[in-house]
């Protein structure tokens, strides 16, 4: 027993031994309990408590002291913000050195390379593309939309243009026509009906369109015409029953806004040609269309329909 606890004891000091010994000194800087290569620790001259601000104040070499800096791993050479980060001028999440879009507008989703999306690969941004979707390969105009040709070069696509013959190099408005301030149309309206026939569209919305775009102060005077046949109490009715149906045409087919658009019904009293023959008749059975400044109106035009005008 006795040489027991001598073996015992001596087991002891030699197992503290080193423990203890090793408390007075440092821990080595490239200590890792697991084994493993510590090539940060390495680096580490000393473990001087200034070290940051001494040797590492500044490790991407960004200009920007470490600690205020954000993104401390940035490249050599690229400017930087106050923050230490790359610039992204338009913020939209792709740095400037990368930005193949720059100039973005604030929101627009873009893709990696800083630019929107084409959905439909038309060569028009998604935000400005007024006809998303389009087949590929499909010729499209500024905003998207297909373009089916401009027989007459005025910058009007045939599909839309109301005066598809103008000269080469004239001045048109957006209906594709030299604008004028005023517009006659002679369409045909059933026997005392107001109503546009569908057959007249096309020859009402070529008339109405040579009219100017509207400036500041300007509106539009529709005023209906009848022959002299039939009672002068009802072409008159007529005649205001027609120049408003034209003013909903104006309204529904060419944009115009119904606020400036005024209307009136001369009925039979203002002819422009013999009553007493067919081709006369017809040439007093019209509309006619006139821009003038809104403060020199007539007094008998309004902006709606007398209820007594109604009556037929």
């Amino acid at each position: 027993m006795k040489h027991f606890n001598a073996f015992l004891a001596l087991s002891l000091v030699t197992f503290f031994s080193p423990a203890q010994a090793d408390e007075t000194k440092p821990i080595p800087l490239d200590y890792n309990p697991a084994g493993q290569e510590t090539e940060a620790l390495k680096s580490i001259p000393s473990r001087d408590a200034g070290i940051v601000q001494n040797a590492y104040k500044d490790l991407d070499q960004d200009g920007i002291q470490d600690k205020l800096d954000h993104c401390p791993n940035t490249i050599l050479h690229v400017s930087v913000d106050s923050k230490g980060c790359e610039l992204d001028t338009d913020q939209d999440g792709v740095f400037d050195r990368l930005d193949q879009c720059p100039g973005t507008a604030l929101g627009v989703k873009v893709n990696r390379f800083g630019c929107e999306g084409d959905e439909d690969n038309d060569g028009v941004f998604d935000s400005k593309d007024q006809c998303p979707g389009t087949p590929e390969g499909t010729p499209v105009d500024e905003v998207g939309c297909k373009t089916i040709g401009d027989a007459d070069k005025d910058g009007v696509n045939d599909a839309d243009d109301l005066c598809p013959d103008t000269p080469a190099g004239a001045v048109v408005n957006k209906n594709g026509c030299q604008p004028k301030a005023i517009a006659l149309s002679n369409i045909i309206f059933d026997s005392f009906e107001h109503a546009i026939r569908p057959n007249q569209i096309d020859t009402l919305k070529h008339d109405a369109g040579v009219l100017s775009e509207l400036k500041e102060g300007e509106v539009i005077v529709i005023t209906g015409h009848t022959d002299s046949q039939g009672k002068a109490s009802l072409n008159e009715r007529l005649s205001w029953r027609r120049a408003n149906s034209t003013k909903d045409f104006l309204q529904g087919q060419l944009n115009f806004d119904s606020e400036r658009i005024y209307i009136n019904g001369k009925g039979e009293m203002e002819p422009v040609a013999d009553n007493k023959t067919a081709d006369g008749r017809q040439k007093n059975r019209r509309i006619e269309m006139k821009i003038i400044q809104q403060s020199e109106l007539p007094s008998d035009t309004l902006l709606t329909i007398p209820t007594e005008m109604l009556v037929r």
